[in-house]
């Protein structure tokens, strides 16, 4: 069982880097330098108007790439930042148009790649890993 397991972690690798493969090819063609940008694109489109802060626990990014990776966004013009009404020492962010823009410009190349990449699977298929996985990474988070 111990080899099945570390099997399993060495398979997420792989498939970390060929997704971050696909990933940064996606991305490019839409003006984004990383995948993490595309990932905090979609959190903020998500959550609405969200804290930094916030945006750095749902994206798993620590502080000082996130701030590195909101600035970028902002200069782009994808992101507007604005104080927190309820909490001056607070920084809030939010997509602007052009954010959505480039939001809604992924969304056919990661279509196709989410129907070539998932076809191997029925629906309840799909329903089971996005629960595995979505189990596992919050027991990661807690550790």
């Amino acid at each position: 069982m111990e080899n099945l397991k570390t099997n399993i972690t060495l398979d997420f690798i792989r498939i970390s880097n060929l997704l971050s493969r696909y990933g940064s090819k996606m991305v490019a063609d839409v003006g984004l330098n990383s995948i993490q940008q595309w990932v905090i694109l979609r959190t903020i489109i998500e959550k609405g108007e969200i804290s930094i802060g916030e945006l750095k626990e749902e994206t798993l990014v620590t502080k000082q790439n996130m701030t590195g990776m909101i600035n970028r966004l902002q200069q782009s013009n994808l992101v507007a930042l604005f104080p927190d009404p309820e909490d001056k020492r607070r920084t809030r962010v939010k997509i602007t148009e052009e954010g959505n823009r480039v939001y809604e410009k992924l969304k056919a190349s990661r279509n196709d790649f989410n129907a070539n990449t998932y076809h191997i699977y029925n629906d309840h298929e799909i329903m089971v890993l996005s629960d595995l996985l979505s189990r596992l990474i919050d027991h990661l988070k807690e550790e």
